[in-house]
């Protein structure tokens, strides 16, 4: 397998991936400042933990070794780096359980993909 990144740290390989595909879910689900600003508390700043969160995920999964193979890190860390948020969201009127489940299903997708990519660019699962 030829791998074009694999010269490349693992870690900045997966922490460029995270930092770049963090931002899909933001063009496909938010969540939006509104939901937040009707319980009066700034939306704008409440959604940078989200955004944050989502493009921590690939400095996650580059910073981690174990489980040792990329399709169960990838999606394993990204739900855990959103679970916080996630009861955050449990917990805002108007969002419940489908905001919860848009926001992990999203979190663990990103993460498969962020790993995955990182496997594909670099050749390896992991950082050694």
């Amino acid at each position: 397998m030829n791998a074009p990144l694999a010269r490349l740290p693992y870690l900045a390989v997966c922490t460029g991936l995270g930092l770049v595909l963090g931002w899909v879910p933001l063009l496909l689900h938010g969540p939006i400042p509104e939901k937040f600003d009707v319980l009066y508390i700034n939306g704008s700043l409440a959604v940078w933990g989200f955004y944050l969160g989502r493009c921590a995920i690939g400095f996650w999964v580059g910073v981690s070794t174990w489980p040792a193979r990329w399709w169960i890190r990838g999606p394993l860390l990204g739900l855990v780096s959103m679970l916080p948020l996630g009861i955050v969201l449990l917990a805002t009127p108007g969002c419940g359980t489908l905001c919860f489940r848009l926001n992990m299903s999203s979190a663990i997708a990103l993460g498969f993909a962020n790993a995955g990519l990182a496997f594909l660019l670099t050749g390896r699962h992991r950082a050694p």
